[in-house]
């Protein structure tokens, strides 16, 4: 190989060495350039709320006559909710007549919101004790003209009475004329029952019989009036004058 050739091919082979370490250096950077970038944008999804309804459940309330509704409004959901709700709500128990037995609504109200609610009130309950005391039996009470009644209440019962059976006794006795015939109705609550007897005023037999054998009579110096009783000599004049002069006349 001759010298010029020699040359040419040495120029050849380091155009072509210098050629490709150019080639490896930039081709990534071509390629960079080449491949077009993705973008990623991050979108925060925010979601409406929706404004609900509130939903409330309430309790039915049950009491006795004559006791007072509580106002905590906490008393009458059947759930817990927050401070923030309890502290809007608004109790309405005007309808509630707590003196008279029978059923009622009240409300609670929530902004422009109304729930409604029962409350039940029932008589006041006797507690009995129908298994720790006897039952008892009333008397029949008999009194004579002018006589007196009796102010213990064992005089109308039957059975001897114990201190706890006498404590759980209300005796209701009507007011009485012993000046008059007639006869009267009384009542026992006891044990959760109640229990009725009578009270009858009559004459005494003796002294109807007195009466008529003694009528306007004197006896052994004793004076008797018109309906047999001992009297003064004045009194009997009183009472019989009238009396006497009729069985004159005839």
């Amino acid at each position: 190989m001759d010298s010029k050739t020699r040359i040419i091919t040495v120029a050849t082979f380091t155009f072509l060495g210098i050629y490709s370490i150019t080639c490896g250096a930039i081709y990534p950077k071509y390629q960079e350039l080449k491949t077009p970038k993705t973008s990623f944008l991050l979108i925060e999804e925010k979601q409406v709320g929706i404004k609900k309804e509130l939903q409330l459940q309430l309790k039915e309330i049950t009491t006795e006559i004559n006791i007072p509704l509580s106002v905590k409004i906490a008393d009458y959901l059947n759930e817990e909710v927050s401070s923030e709700i309890l502290a809007e709500l608004k109790l309405d128990t005007s309808e509630v007549n707590v003196q008279q037995p029978g059923e009622y609504k009240y409300k609670v109200y929530y902004k422009k919101q109304v729930f409604e609610g029962n409350v039940i009130v029932k008589e006041k309950e006797i507690e009995q004790q129908q298994n720790t005391l006897p039952p008892i039996t009333p008397k029949t009470i008999t009194i004579y003209l002018n006589g007196q009644v009796p102010s213990d209440i064992s005089a109308f019962v039957v059975e001897n009475l114990t201190p706890e059976m006498r404590a759980n006794m209300v005796f209701t006795r009507p007011a009485i004329n012993t000046g008059v015939v007639g006869s009267y109705t009384y009542t026992i609550q006891y044990n959760g029952a109640y229990y009725q007897g009578s009270i009858y005023v009559i004459e005494d037999p003796t002294r109807v019989e007195t009466a008529k054998k003694y009528n306007c009579q004197t006896v052994d110096g004793k004076y008797y009036d018109d309906k047999g009783n001992e009297v003064t000599e004045e009194n009997y004049k009183a009472a019989c004058q009238k009396e006497n002069s009729t069985e004159e006349t005839e």
